[in-house]
């Protein structure tokens, strides 16, 4: 999701997470988790995946993932669950192959990495 400049900071990002997780909930989703920013996912109900037993691929299990988030959308979803969460395939292409992945990504125009009003730290 991404907010223009001029409209951030003023609780839009937030309406219209809301406004997905409401509709999530309402086809029967119980459970997400992500990785993100919990300065501003926190505000919409997320918090670190492992209070809810849901652990990180590459982490012991008593670790506390600062960007490993989770929500119940349906309280009590998760009730006696404890899992394991596992990227999809492909997710750390970049890092598997990476000569192939520096031939692709050299068929885009360069990137300038910017920092703009409103923009969480990182």
């Amino acid at each position: 999701m991404n907010i223009h400049p001029d409209f951030k900071r003023k609780g839009y990002g937030l309406k219209l997470l809301n406004h997905a997780l409401e509709k999530a909930r309402d086809i029967g989703v119980g459970f997400l988790s992500m990785e993100g920013n919990i300065a501003f996912y926190g505000h919409a109900g997320f918090d670190l995946a492992s209070k809810l037993k849901i652990h990180y691929h590459d982490e012991p299990p008593e670790s506390e993932v600062p960007y490993f988030l989770a929500r119940e959308l349906i309280p009590g979803y998760l009730h006696g669950i404890e899992g394991t969460y596992t990227p999809p395939k492909g997710y750390f292409v970049a890092f598997e192959n990476p000569e192939d992945f520096a031939t692709y990504e050299a068929t885009f125009p360069a990137k300038e990495k910017l920092v703009l009003p409103g923009q969480l730290p990182a």
